[in-house]
């Protein structure tokens, strides 16, 4: 029987007061003693409903199969995981269950709901550890838009943070910008965290991650031991994905527009020395930068040799003068054409070696397909071949210097490019440094030619000019004495 509020504080007082039993209190009010046992201990509200243990067969029977799948997404990247949608799907193709697509959200809902992730904040101690991760960010260099690989290293203890920019996310590129985050921090902490890097991990994840190779030799040479965190487990590295954030607004907000690699790299260092500089770790009293000196004295010393992350490959020389690495060509002097060489590779240079001694570096190419031919390598068979000047892709795109660049563009003789190969061929009699002072002479004209510039490399190459004008004065002294004999000669007769 269901009652109203005013008799069920009637019964409550009669029973708790007055103290009186279930067969009083039925009598007074009129009440069934059944009714008055439920109430007179408050434990049954007036008016509440019921919900009555309805069997749900067809929940039992997809439930632990929606739990196996949403615990599954939390190991597969965030493109490739299951939406209700997907689930209902599954369970329709796949296991042959007839239910409606809004009972499947229901119930993944109400399993996401029971079933949440929970982490604990985590607090470094000073030299404890170091993350790690990487962020992609845009840049302009060079007058071209790119998308460049930042590597991110972060100190959680005193919050400093460096950041490092490649052209990939390659397993050299990954162990240098360690090398350089070890250097800038002047140590190293003796865990450092990960997320499951393709270049750290060849398989698995957290504690059973199996490590590549090249970080094995990373490892042990500077003696930290390395913490891999379980998948879909952000907060176990929470620190560096801030920092990666702090990189992007205080390095490429706004966009960065730059000539270089190099001048880029200099903007993001000056960015993380200066935040260092004027920014505190909540409940920290000092700076990060003070802080940081602190936390250098528990570092690990960096060792005595920097470890050499360097690749090196054998290439064969083609007729073309040029070795193939990743679809790109480089080139190379004559005399090796037809022979093998080493190619040793870092994040931006290659460096050709021939019986082990460099022969010539090149700058990596950025792009696919950027064939890295230099003008120089090919003057003597531009010289023999004068008709295929015209076309040669060493004039046409070629590495060249400045000056040369500047001379194609100013010269107004119809063999221009002829007259090019002529005066760089003058640089087997003459010094590289000279032959260049002579063709920016010739360019200064606003109309250089090859005679032009043999006329400025048979003139002496100027020394540097003098801002101030030397007045040296003569001694006067002879000039007084010969006065003074003069006056004694001519002195007047006594009359």
């Amino acid at each position: 029987m269901a009652i109203d509020w005013d008799t069920y504080r009637k019964i409550r007082q009669l029973f708790l007061v007055e103290g009186q039993s279930i067969r009083a209190i039925s009598r007074q009010l009129n009440v069934s003693r059944k009714t008055v046992r439920k109430y007179c201990r408050g434990g049954v509200l007036p008016n509440a409903r019921k919900i009555a243990d309805r069997p749900a067969p067809l929940y039992r029977k997809v439930k632990s199969e929606i739990i196996r799948l949403l615990e599954e997404n939390n190991t597969l990247p965030k493109k490739q995981r299951l939406n209700a949608r997907n689930i209902w799907e599954y369970l329709q193709s796949e296991k042959g269950i007839a239910i409606a697509q809004s009972t499947v959200r229901r119930y993944v809902r109400e399993l996401r709901e029971h079933h949440p992730e929970v982490f604990l904040p985590l607090e470094h101690e000073p030299g404890e550890a170091m993350q790690f991760d990487w962020g992609d960010m845009s840049a302009v260099i060079a007058g071209d838009k790119i998308t460049v690989s930042v590597f991110c290293a972060v100190l959680p203890h005193c919050g400093a943070l460096c950041a490092f920019i490649y052209p990939d996310k390659s397993t050299l590129s990954f162990l240098h910008g360690h090398i350089q985050s070890f250097e800038f921090f002047g140590g190293v902490a003796r865990h450092c965290i990960y997320d499951n890097l393709k270049t750290a991990v060849k398989k698995g994840s957290g504690k059973n991650a199996v490590k590549q190779t090249n970080f094995i030799r990373l490892e042990a040479h500077y003696g930290f031991e390395a913490v891999f965190c379980n998948v879909a487990s952000g907060w176990e590295k929470s620190n560096v994905e801030n920092a990666v954030a702090i990189v992007r607004r205080i390095a490429f907000t706004p966009m960065p527009r730059v000539d270089s690699f190099e001048e880029l790299q200099n903007h993001i260092t000056n960015r993380c020395l200066h935040y260092a500089q004027t920014h505190t770790i909540s409940g920290h009293e000092q700076s990060i930068r003070d802080a940081l000196e602190q936390e250098r004295k528990t570092l690990f010393p960096l060792p005595d040799v920097r470890l050499d992350t360097g690749f090196t490959y054998t290439a064969l020389v083609h007729p073309d003068l040029t070795v193939r690495h990743e679809g790109t060509r480089y080139s190379v002097p004559r005399h090796l054409v037809g022979k093998e060489v080493t190619l040793c590779l870092s994040p931006f240079h290659l460096t050709v070696f021939y019986k082990g001694r460099e022969v010539f570096q090149h700058d990596r190419a950025m792009k696919k397909q950027d064939h890295r031919y230099v003008l120089e390598h090919y003057l003597e068979i531009l010289d023999r071949k004068p008709r295929a000047v015209e076309q040669a892709i060493p004039l046409k795109r070629g590495i060249m210097p400045e000056e040369c660049k500047e001379f194609l563009r100013l010269c107004r003789e119809p063999e221009a490019k002829q007259q090019l190969v002529q005066i760089l061929l003058l640089g087997s009699k003459v010094e590289r440094a000279k032959l260049l002072w002579a063709i920016r002479q010739a360019n200064n004209t606003r109309n250089p030619n090859l005679s032009l510039v043999k006329l400025y490399l048979e003139l002496e190459e100027p020394g540097p000019q003098r801002n101030e004008l030397e007045v040296r004065h003569k001694s006067l002294t002879a000039y007084d004495e010969l006065l003074q004999e003069g006056a004694a000669n001519h002195e007047p007769e006594p009359m």
